[in-house]
């Protein structure tokens, strides 16, 4: 079953995930309700603090339109700065240039608790820093200027209050 999308700057969204030490059913239906969560907003990844759920997993969305999950992942290497448009879905509708790193390597567990390793560049590399930023407690408008994240704020205040305002209707 799908689950709300938490709105920034809720804290969960800002607070580092903790790590996952039992693969059982409760992951897999953690993962299930990502999944559902992600693809109801037509999103290309998604961490488990953007549902409400402060632990370290997430989708990752593949150009090719697959998807695979990361437990307790870390960025080993980055190379190469560059900027690159980004939005998420706990920012909705805002879309800015953002400083990422065009290659990484990332070590990270499956749903076994079995480890890889990965070597991604381009989009894979880009939806890798962003979903490992969300369970690190960073969004990425943190990575913008003042006054951009600013503007941000603002905008995202006023569409929470408009959330809590249909809740009550």
């Amino acid at each position: 079953m799908a689950r709300d999308i938490v709105i920034w700057p809720n804290k969960v969204l800002t607070t580092p995930t903790k790590p996952i030490t039992d693969f059982g059913e409760g992951l897999t239906k953690l993962l299930d309700e990502m999944f559902e969560s992600m693809k109801e907003a037509e999103g290309i990844g998604i961490a488990a603090n953007q549902i409400g759920v402060s632990q370290r997993c997430s989708w990752v969305g593949k150009e090719d339109g697959t998807f695979f999950e990361i437990i307790n992942p870390e960025i080993l290497e980055t190379s190469g700065p560059v900027t690159l448009e980004e939005g998420c879905l706990s920012v909705p509708e805002q879309f800015e240039k953002t400083p990422r790193f065009h290659k990484v390597k990332v070590k990270y567990q499956d749903r076994t608790g079995a480890w890889h390793e990965l070597e991604a560049e381009g989009r894979l590399a880009h939806v890798l820093q962003h979903e490992i930023g969300h369970l690190n407690g960073q969004v990425f408008v943190e990575l913008l200027s003042g006054l951009k994240r600013g503007l941000i704020l603002e905008k995202m205040k006023k569409l929470q209050k408009a959330m809590q305002r249909n809740k009550k209707s």
